[in-house]
Formats: structure tokens, C-alpha cells, sequence
């Protein structure tokens, strides 16, 4: 009488005589594994196949409701972010060449333009608006089903932020002699809230695309949440209140400056995991992982 391998997978049965027909690297070690048997191990390392095979499939993102167009998806939403997350660091970078003296940033780069950097971040701001014009039409077409409210409040947040780049360019640099509060009001507070309905509208976008992402489903830690953000803007505006509210040089004026250096650092590391996410998910659309029947043959 044999006496059953204990520690032998179920999954090996229905693998017996199947190969596999698509390129198929070991989630080991790289090696390729393209018309090896499925019920085996992998030659370099001693990998079971079928862990590389469980792994490179979803069968959970196919589940999910088809979706058309889904390359110019992923490219329209990584688009999106990563322009927004460029026009950013370029509104930073302007912030930083205007900011209080206390700060210590290097004279190279005071000295350089920074209503150059806010043109060139309401520039960027108006490319995202250009990516995320795809999916509008595609929402007016039901296309993207349940993705109508996330849109709209991104585009519409995206058009705000790339008017109050220009607004700040035109009216704080240009003319320069506005009082504390309408320059808090222009370069604080407008951006803020630009960038609130940004970060709702991703909210409601992201993690609904990011279902058909196995990557993006299973980072729990390293998946950047909208409500953090959102929490990250208001901490902002009070940095910025105790800077109007105090007198230069002041303990009040310093601690409202680190406040936001550290808030706008916040911001930016989130909207670096950020990218890192929708590039996940842009892969998923548009490269899908295969199905079974896809990357396996019966050899018999």
C-alpha cells in the first residue's frame, strides 16, 4: 500500500500533463520557465512552478466587471499623478526660493526664478487636466462604471490648482505688495483646497482601479491613503496661520514654519507612494496577468 505524500499541494492533481506556454519567469529566481511541466519544480532553484503560476495569475481582477479601453486607463491615471506629482515639487521649489529668511535654504537656489517654477507647475498641472480628459469622455459613455464622482472632483481640482498657480505667479510675484493675509489666502489656502478636491476625487478613483491590481490590493503598509493627506492640508494651514498671526523671527514664527516644512514633506512622500501605487495598477490594465487556460497546455 503507498501512503499519500502529506505534504503534496492539491493543486499538483489538476496540474498533472499541463505545460506552460507563455513566458514565465520563477518568482524565485528569474529563471525561465516557458514549456517546463506545471506539477514541477523549477531546474535553478527547486522552486514549485505551480507557486510561481499561483502567483502570476488573478483570479480575482477578473472577477471584477470587464472594463473597455483599459490601456488608455492606466496610462490616463499614472498620467494624472505623476504630472500632478511633478507640478508639486515645482510649487514647493517656488515656495522655497520665496520663503523667510530663518529658513536655511542655499543662495543657488534663491537665487534662481520662481515665477519660471510656478508657470512651469501650472503647466504641469494642465498636462494631468489633458490625462484625465480620456476618462471623462469615457464616464459620459458609462464606460467606467462608479468612477464619475472621482473624476470630475480630479479634473475639476487639477483646473483649480493650475488657475492658482498662475493666480500666485501673477499676484504675489508680480505685484508684491500684497498684505500677509491675501498672500496666505493665494499661496496657502487656494492651493489647499485645490488640492483637497484632488485628493477626494483620488480617493473615490484610485482604490476602485486599484482592484484589478493584486499588487495594489495586497500593500496594505506601503498603499498611500487619500484620509492621510487630506489630515496632512489642514496641519498646513495652521503652520501657516501661526506665521500670519506672529511677529517675524518669533518662537511662534519658527514653529509655524516647521510645521509646514514638515507637512509639505509629508505631502510629497505621500504622493510618491502615490505614483508608485498607479503604476501598479497601470500595469495591471495594461498588461493583465493571464488566465490559467492562457498560460497552460495539456502536454498529452
Amino acid at each position: 500500500m503507498v501512503t499519500e505524500n502529506p505534504s503534496k499541494s492539491p493543486i499538483v492533481d489538476s496540474l498533472n500533463h499541463m505545460v506552460v506556454v507563455l513566458p514565465l519567469p520563477c518568482i524565485r529566481c528569474g529563471y525561465e520557465l516557458r514549456n517546463l511541466a506545471a506539477d514541477g519544480d523549477c531546474p535553478e532553484c527547486g522552486e514549485p512552478i505551480r507557486l510561481t503560476i499561483i502567483e502570476s495569475i488573478d483570479p480575482a481582477s477578473r472577477r471584477l466587471t470587464p472594463i473597455q479601453n483599459p490601456k488608455i486607463i492606466g496610462n490616463a491615471i499614472s498620467g494624472i499623478v505623476i504630472s500632478f506629482f511633478i507640478s508639486i515639487i515645482l510649487a514647493v521649489t517656488a515656495l522655497l526660493i520665496s520663503s523667510p529668511s530663518q529658513l536655511p535654504i542655499p543662495d543657488t537656489l534663491r537665487e534662481l526664478p520662481a515665477n519660471a517654477f510656478l508657470w512651469a507647475a501650472a503647466s504641469m498641472g494642465l498636462l494631468a487636466f489633458l490625462n484625465i480628459t480620456p476618462l471623462m469622455r469615457m464616464c459620459q459613455r458609462k464606460e467606467l462604471v462608479g468612477c464619475r464622482t472621482g473624476i470630475m472632483l480630479t479634473g475639476s481640482g487639477i483646473l483649480l490648482w493650475s488657475i492658482n498657480m498662475l493666480a500666485v505667479n501673477y499676484f504675489s510675484l508680480s505685484l508684491g505688495d500684497l498684505s500677509p493675509v491675501y498672500n496666505m489666502l493665494l499661496d496657502t489656502c487656494l492651493p489647499v483646497i485645490s488640492t483637497s478636491i484632488i485628493f477626494s476625487g483620488f480617493r473615490k478613483l484610485i482604490p476602485r482601479l486599484g482592484q484589478r491590481s493584486r499588487a495594489f490590493r495586497q500593500a496594505q503598509g506601503s498603499r498611500q491613503r487619500m484620509n492621510d493627506l487630506l489630515a496632512t492640508l489642514v496641519v498646513i494651514i495652521i503652520g501657516r496661520t501661526l506665521l500670519v498671526a506672529s511677529t517675524p523671527n518669533s518662537g511662534t514664527a519658527t514653529l509655524g514654519l516647521i510645521v509646514m516644512v514638515m507637512s509639505i514633506s509629508l505631502i510629497v512622500i505621500g504622493l510618491g507612494y502615490l505614483v508608485r501605487n498607479t503604476l501598479w495598477i497601470r500595469r495591471a490594465l495594461v498588461t493583465p496577468p493571464p488566465t490559467i487556460n492562457e498560460l497552460l497546455r495539456s502536454s498529452e
